[in-house]
């Protein structure tokens, strides 16, 4: 069991240090928090590893639990810092927005319906003058 948990909180330890360590533009606070609470677990877990002779150690039931939640954490802030970009891309203008990131069918029609341009009714079949 002892191994397990030193195993649990190096590697835990490690996972939060690399999350703490990829450079984002978002949650800034929770990288500083992944950088202590990484530092601190894996620093522990060394310790443990090799230099604890045995006798009493401080088991951290949450050394499980926490890196699961920031790791999820790390993904959703993640996700919601991608998907701003994005907005503000579209409301710029950018790609995917509006008549300069694209085809713009105008208002009221459908992107690759038939429009009434030169005098013919949209429908199916369309009407080529053959009828």
């Amino acid at each position: 069991m002892f191994d397990v948990y030193v195993l649990f909180l190096i590697l835990s330890g490690v996972t939060m240090l690399v999350m703490a360590f990829v450079r984002t533009e978002f949650a800034k606070r929770r990288q500083v928090l992944n950088l202590l609470l990484g530092a601190g677990f894996t620093i522990y877990g060394l310790y443990l590893l090799l230099f604890f002779s045995g006798g009493h150690y401080v088991f951290f039931y949450y050394v499980f639990v926490l890196p699961v939640f920031m790791v999820l954490q790390f993904f959703r802030d993640r996700t919601r810092a991608k998907s701003r970009q994005m907005a503000a891309n579209q409301a710029a203008g950018g790609a995917g927005g509006g008549a300069a990131g694209g085809y713009d069918p105008g208002p009221g029609t459908w992107a690759g319906a038939p429009r009434a341009t030169d005098g013919q009714a949209p429908g199916y079949p369309p009407n080529r003058g053959r009828w």
